[in-house]
């Protein structure tokens, strides 16, 4: 419902906003002028915990999915689950933008 899809786009900012922290721009990627989006898919289990997270859609390279499956995952602790989606289990598709310009 409304409620749900409201609670999941309010993760999914909390997400990135924590994410952001954990924000390390791999420097071979630095240096060889590497950019991308990378779209991480987290399946969050019913008790809160990280069921399984993957690469929705690939940068085209490993080193910058890594990297945004870490950041991503790491800000996960402290991104704040809203209470309509506690006790259940759903996913959530988080876009990691890595652009030279912004660092």
């Amino acid at each position: 419902g409304d409620a749900d899809s409201g609670s999941l786009e309010q993760f999914r900012l909390s997400l990135i906003s924590a994410a952001r922290r954990y924000r390390r721009y791999p420097p071979q990627a630095m240096e060889r002028g590497w950019q991308g989006r990378v779209e991480v898919r987290l399946e969050i289990g019913a008790e809160g915990q990280i069921r399984s997270a993957s690469v929705r859609t690939s940068s085209g390279y490993a080193i910058l999915d890594q990297q945004a499956i870490e950041m991503i995952t790491r800000g996960k602790t402290l991104a704040h689950i809203p209470p309509a989606l506690r006790g259940r289990q759903f996913t959530v598709d988080v876009p990691v933008i890595f652009d030279l310009r912004s660092g």
